[in-house]
């Protein structure tokens, strides 16, 4: 493994070790399994697998990251993804058209009349 590699198995470790012991700091009464630690999302309760799913397409939510259903950090939820790429598809299909009928319309005024030649008659 590469220098980098190491540093993020470490970051993931360091923080999923955090997770656990903030949650066993707490009173066995208190702990839900499911937090922040460093601003980073974790939820260690295994009940919630169903979950992964809407985690991933998730219709329902504009946001494109959310928290992981089981486990440490973010997930993308790709439904998300999909609307923007369509809104922005669209956008530049718009733009581009309005760029074509202006241009159409501008070459058509700017380009002057043929003068008729000997040849046409």
């Amino acid at each position: 493994m590469g220098k980098m590699n190491w540093f993020v198995v470490g970051v993931i470790s360091g923080l999923t070790a955090a997770a656990i012991g903030q949650e066993l700091a707490k009173p066995p009464a208190e702990r839900s399994w499911k937090g922040r630690v460093a601003g980073v999302p974790y939820n260690f309760r295994l009940n919630e697998w169903p979950d992964i799913a809407t985690e991933y397409w998730n219709p329902d939510s504009d946001e494109i990251f959310s928290p992981h259903a089981v486990g440490l950090g973010w997930g993308v939820n790709f439904a998300a993804v999909a609307r923007r790429a369509q809104g922005l598809v669209a956008s530049a299909q718009s733009s581009l058209e309005s760029r074509s009928v202006a241009s159409s319309g501008a070459d058509s005024a700017t380009t002057p009349a043929r003068a008729r030649t000997h040849q046409d008659e």
